[in-house]
């Protein structure tokens, strides 16, 4: 018989590797899950707040901050820009005459201006030569939206030669709104001026 000799018995790789294998497996298993929920959760944030309002806060050149305010109507901006047009244009004295009509031509279309300039022309070689100052008083100024138009009633004050004369004022203007300027920041022109 023989002499029994020990057998040394080799473990195989092959499941060793595998069970580790399998341990390494489920730990990448469980962290990619975690990141996966992380992205979900970063991903809400990311949709809340983009579509949350922005917070703006606007500060004037003294640091205050401005108040929110609602945009002005847009009959009420007509309405004032017809105002400024026609302080410009019918209120003048012989010596500012010629500044002011020049001063108004700001409201003119370019290119009606040509037909403006040769018609208050002759308002200021009158004004200056006979020594005629004007004031208008309006009293309404109602503004149609859908036709462009204003219509301006009140009283006017000539003043020729020291003598007063007062009339009434029945005024329409016909509008076109364009480019905004430091001049005209309504963006508001006369295309047309009809007076009764």
């Amino acid at each position: 018989m023989q002499d029994p000799t020990n057998i040394k018995l080799k473990s195989a790789l092959l499941p060793k590797m595998l069970s580790d294998l399998t341990h390494s497996n489920q730990f990448l298993k469980f962290f990619s899950l975690t990141l996966l929920l992380l992205m979900f959760m970063l991903l809400g944030v990311v949709l809340v707040m983009t579509t949350k309002e922005p917070l703006v806060i606007t500060l004037g050149p003294d640091g205050k901050s401005f108040e929110r305010t609602v945009l002005p109507k847009q009959e009420d901006q007509v309405r004032e820009a017809v105002k400024h047009y026609i302080e410009k244009r019918y209120q003048w004295e012989p010596k500012n005459v010629l500044k002011k009509l020049k001063t108004s031509e700001s409201f003119i279309l370019p290119n009606v201006l040509k037909a403006f300039q040769a018609a208050v022309s002759n308002v200021a070689k009158f004004s200056t030569e006979k020594v005629v100052s004007q004031k208008i008083y309006p009293e309404k100024i109602l503004i149609n939206l859908e036709k462009s138009t204003a219509l301006i009633t009140g009283d006017r004050v000539t003043t020729i030669q020291g003598m007063k004369a007062a009339g009434t004022l029945k005024l329409e203007l016909t509008y076109e709104n364009g480019p905004r300027t430091a001049e005209n920041p309504w963006g508001l022109y006369i295309s047309k001026e009809r007076e009764e």
